[in-house]
């Protein structure tokens, strides 16, 4: 009875184990993008007061922001949101325009892919193959004090991968 409890014991904990060896699965991926919108409303490089980041170990080899590669999966979503992390939060307000991309796959159904607010989302084409996407984050930020609108680009990228 011993050793039976004790096989049973060890199956269950190795199975517990495989399946978090495993559970790096294919997932929608949220990529936040952070900016200073004061600064960068007065003439400030979005580069240097901007960042991104993801829930799925995206990253930038430079620490740049237009290097940097998130991955996403087929048949998945890809979603943004947009932050104003500057000082006078109150004062600006910031809008994803689109986002047109090019790449070695055809990724999504729609060039560019629509904004339209602070969030937006896509899905990644069903039978799309391993490849890269460079695409243009277009936004603006108005000021509530003048209510003067400007428009400004980065250029980051989402590898698609079907191996999670």
């Amino acid at each position: 009875m011993k050793k039976n409890s004790f096989l049973l014991t060890v199956l269950i904990l190795l199975f517990l184990g495989s399946t978090n060896a495993f559970s790096q699965r294919a997932k929608d991926i949220t990529i936040n993008f952070k900016i200073n919108a004061e600064a960068i409303f007065h003439g400030a490089s979005v580069e240097e007061n901007s960042q991104l980041s993801d829930n799925n170990n995206g990253r930038s080899n430079n620490g740049k922001p237009s290097d940097f590669e998130s991955t996403a999966y087929p048949s998945k979503f890809v979603n943004w949101e947009i932050f104003d992390v500057g000082p006078h939060q109150d004062n600006y307000q910031l809008k994803f325009l689109d986002f047109p991309w090019t790449g070695n796959v055809a990724a999504f159904a729609q060039n560019p892919i629509p904004g339209g607010g602070r969030k937006a989302k896509v899905k990644v084409e069903d039978n799309t193959p391993d490849g890269t996407v460079k695409y243009t984050i277009r936004f603006t930020i108005t000021s509530k004090t003048t209510g003067e609108t400007r428009t400004f680009v980065l250029d980051p990228k989402i590898r698609i991968t079907t191996n999670p």
